[in-house]
């Protein structure tokens, strides 16, 4: 059985360790902060205030040294540098039970939505979800970690773990559209493609994508439907270049509507692509928050169909008061694992 997966993770993201501090100390740490880049602008370096001020940050703030040192260069017009805050671990206890859920569902290939950078994604597979769910259970490691920075500025990204090589990868973070009156990216993040070596020698050919969401919109389109469509048009256009009957295709991801939404239509009204969730009954086929709205999608070629045999909505990582059952960990929006469920399919190939 080969099972795939799609998780929006909400974020998985490091932090800077001040700013998990209680408030007080973090305040006065970046007061320090402010003094230590003050002292960095002037002419004429005090290196000994410098020093001091290193002391009291350190552990929570570098200086980062570009062209010279600023040990030893006499003030700023011989130097260039920063102050870089200390960004601690994705260790959290809601990035615990993120960790749990990822290892509980045990994909052969799972696509982490809103993630950081691929070294984040790699020490946080290296060091807690292998180590602490993976390997004390015998469940293999993600071999094959992949990320390319996106569109977005603030560097939420699509991703992709994979227990079966990749084969073939192309971004498409270049193409651009009009919208607003303005030359802007197609895809909010981007649309990647992957291509992967099946145990049988066949090819599993994926699109992870995270279309343009309902927030942050203009006033005449305030779910930003326009963009989000012309976005599902390109990735259907992509689509057909496939051979529906014969490769297997999925389209994975957060497409950021619900599956009434026409902006969607492109592609699950496409013919021979197929929405799984379609298998499960309408009450539960939801994937944010209440369960009431499929946000999150794995659609798949008529090829891949004939190898469906499973598909089901893992709700342990989301917080629930009634509705759903989660991990005795997760207490409180703050600490569950996600607002969104993940989305498993299994297949017999």
């Amino acid at each position: 059985m080969f099972r795939l997966a799609t998780f929006n993770c909400e974020n998985l993201f490091s932090r800077p360790r001040i700013f998990g501090l209680p408030l007080n100390k973090s305040l006065i740490l970046l007061d320090y902060v402010k003094q230590l880049q003050e002292e960095l602008s002037k002419d004429v370096f005090d290196q000994t205030k410098i020093t001091a001020l290193k002391k009291k940050l350190s552990g929570y703030a570098t200086i980062e040294d570009i062209r010279g040192k600023h040990t030893t260069s006499p003030g700023a017009t011989d130097w260039l540098g920063w102050v870089e805050l200390t960004r601690r671990k994705a260790d959290d206890i809601a990035i615990d039970n993120l960790a749990m859920l990822i290892g509980d569902v045990n994909a052969d290939v799972i696509t982490p939505i809103e993630v950081e950078s691929r070294i984040l994604l790699q020490k946080f597979h290296d060091d807690l979800l292998y180590e602490k769910h993976l390997k004390p259970n015998n469940k293999a490691e993600y071999r094959y970690i992949l990320l390319i920075d996106g569109n977005d500025e603030r560097g939420i990204d699509v991703s992709l773990m994979s227990r079966v090589p990749i084969l073939d990868i192309k971004t498409h973070i270049y193409e651009t559209t009009m919208y607003e009156g303005k030359t802007v990216p197609l895809f909010s993040r981007d649309c990647l493609e992957v291509s992967l070596q099946l145990h049988d020698d066949s090819r599993l050919n994926l699109l992870i994508n995270h279309l343009k969401s309902q927030g942050y919109s203009p006033s005449n389109d305030p779910q930003s439907n326009r963009r989000r469509l012309a976005q599902a048009q390109r990735v259907a256009d992509l689509v057909s270049q496939y051979d529906l009957q014969s490769d297997y295709v999925a389209v994975m991801g957060d497409l950021n509507s619900d599956s009434t939404s026409p902006s969607l239509g492109p592609l699950l009204n496409m013919s021979g692509l197929y929405n799984v969730n379609l298998n499960l009954p309408p009450s539960e086929r939801g994937t944010y928050r209440t369960g009431k709205d499929q946000l999150d999608y794995i659609l798949i070629s008529d090829a891949l169909k004939t190898k469906l045999k499973n598909v089901y909505i893992e709700r342990h990582g989301m917080y629930s008061k009634v509705k759903y059952l989660h991990y005795p960990t997760i207490v409180g929006r703050r600490s569950e694992a996600s607002d969104h469920a993940v989305v498993v399919a299994d297949f017999e190939i």
